[in-house]
C-alpha cells in the first residue's frame, strides 16, 4: 500500500493530473448525461486501480472502498463539468485535484483488506484468453456451466475465449468496473458464492497467487484466506451431490507449473 500512497501524494502526479485536466475540459463539458458520468467515471477509476495494481498488484479493495473509490471520481466528474473552458480558475483545479487525491488516500488507508508490504514478490499479469485455455486443459472437456472467474482481469480474456468458444453462461469478478453485465466489480472476501449456483469455478493466478503469498508471509489476512478457500469448492460440490444422479466425474490433478499447485475440475461423462 505505501507505493500507492507515495504514488498519491508525488508533487510531479499531481501536476501532470493538473495538466491532464486543463488539456480537456471541453471533454468534460459534453458529459452531460448521468450515463455519460457513470461511463466516463468508470474508465478513470479503472484507470486508478491499474495505476494501483501497477505498483502493488496485491492490493485488494473491499467493496466498500471499491464504493466510496466510484463515488469518488463520479464527484471528480461533476466538478469538472462545471468548469467554464474559456476562463478556467488555475487555483481551483488545484483545490479539486488536492481534495481528491486527499480522498482516495482516506479510503485507501481505511480499506478493510489492508495487504502487508515488503514481501514476497510473485509476478502475475492478465494472459491471453487462449494461453488460459490451453494451460488449464479446458479443451480436453466441455465445462459444465454456468462458469465463474474469480479474478477474471480487467480484460477478462479467458471469459471472452470461453465466449468464443461456445459458452453462454458465463460470469467473472474483479476489482475493475465494466460496461459487461456479465463481470462483476467486487472483492473476493466479499461475494457470496451461493451454493448449487455455479457449474465450474476458475482462478487462474489471482485468489491462489494471493493466498500463496500470505502463507509465506503468514501475514494478516492468512486466516481471511484459509477461511475464504473452501466457499468456491464447496458450491462445486454441492452442485456435484445435487446432480448425483448424472454420470458426472472430478478430476483432481497435482500441477509443477509454479502457478497453482492443484486443479479441480468437474465434467460430465459421455460415451
Amino acid at each position: 500500500m505505501n507505493g500507492v500512497i507515495e504514488y498519491l501524494q508525488d508533487e510531479h502526479t499531481k501536476l501532470n493530473i493538473i495538466k491532464l485536466i486543463k488539456n480537456n475540459l471541453y471533454l468534460y463539458q459534453q458529459i452531460n448525461t448521468n450515463e455519460k458520468i457513470q461511463s466516463f467515471s468508470g474508465s478513470i477509476y479503472n484507470y486508478f486501480v491499474s495505476e494501483c495494481i501497477q505498483n502493488n498488484q496485491y492490493i485488494s479493495l473491499s467493496n466498500e472502498t471499491i464504493n466510496r473509490i466510484n463515488d469518488i471520481y463520479i464527484n471528480l466528474v461533476k466538478k469538472l463539468k462545471q468548469i467554464s473552458t474559456d476562463n478556467y480558475d488555475n487555483e481551483l483545479i488545484e483545490s479539486i485535484v488536492i481534495n481528491h487525491r486527499e480522498q482516495l488516500l482516506n479510503a485507501l488507508s481505511e480499506n478493510e483488506y489492508h495487504k502487508c508490504d515488503n514481501q514476497l514478490y510473485i509476478p502475475c499479469s492478465e494472459y491471453s484468453g487462449s494461453f488460459q485455455y490451453t494451460l488449464l486443459r479446458l479443451n480436453q472437456f466441455r465445462l459444465l456451466e454456468p462458469v465463474m472467474d474469480i479474478g477474471c482481469g480487467k480484460e477478462y480474456e479467458l471469459l471472452k475465449y470461453l465466449e468464443h468458444a461456445g459458452y453462454k453462461d458465463i460470469f467473472g469478478i474483479d476489482q475493475y468496473i465494466s460496461d459487461n453485465n456479465y463481470i462483476a466489480c467486487t472483492n473476493w472476501f466479499d461475494y457470496k458464492f451461493e451454493p448449487n449456483k455455479w457449474g465450474t469455478v476458475i482462478a487462474h493466478m489471482s485468489f491462489s497467487n494471493h493466498f500463496r503469498r500470505s502463507l509465506i508471509n503468514e501475514d494478516i489476512n492468512l486466516e481471511k484466506y484459509s477461511n475464504r478457500q473452501i466457499h468456491p469448492i464447496s458450491t462445486i460440490l454441492r452442485i456435484h451431490m445435487k446432480f448425483s444422479q448424472r454420470r458426472t466425474s472430478y478430476d483432481s490433478e497435482e500441477r509443477h507449473t509454479g502457478i497453482c499447485p492443484v486443479g479441480v475440475h468437474r465434467y460430465e461423462e459421455t460415451d
